[in-house]
């Protein structure tokens, strides 16, 4: 049985892929400079503003704490005693976080990146 591309039972894919290929071969597409361009920031930069947003994430996340501290002290003070431990283990987890983000951030930085690079 003969296909309509010729007794040698190349199938209309591979067919049309050939074609194709050729084609595009033949007219090759010129190079457009991408859309989106981002300019090139030096190394010692790019470290500079991760310790801005790890130090600056690690304190704001400690002011949150203050803040849930002082909100526990007021709710203390008209006695109501479960606003008062709630706010209190938000603040404690706050202060966690806050610390945990603060250390992360100096151990990537000073210790992580100034090592020797993993062996994957």
């Amino acid at each position: 049985m003969s296909n309509r591309h010729g007794n040698d039972g190349e199938s209309t894919y591979g067919s049309v892929r050939d074609r194709y290929r050729q084609w595009s071969e033949d007219r090759p597409r010129p190079r457009s400079g991408s859309a989106i361009g981002m300019p090139e920031i030096p190394e010692g930069a790019t470290r500079l503003l991760a310790l801005a947003v790890g130090l600056g994430t690690g304190v704001f996340l400690l002011a949150l704490a203050a803040t849930a501290y002082y909100a526990s002290g007021t709710w203390g003070e008209i006695e109501r005693g479960g606003a008062l431990v709630a706010y209190f283990l938000v603040g404690l987890f706050l202060t966690i976080a806050g610390l945990g983000c603060i250390l992360a951030t100096l151990n990537h930085l000073f210790r992580v990146l100034a090592g020797p690079p993993a062996h994957h």
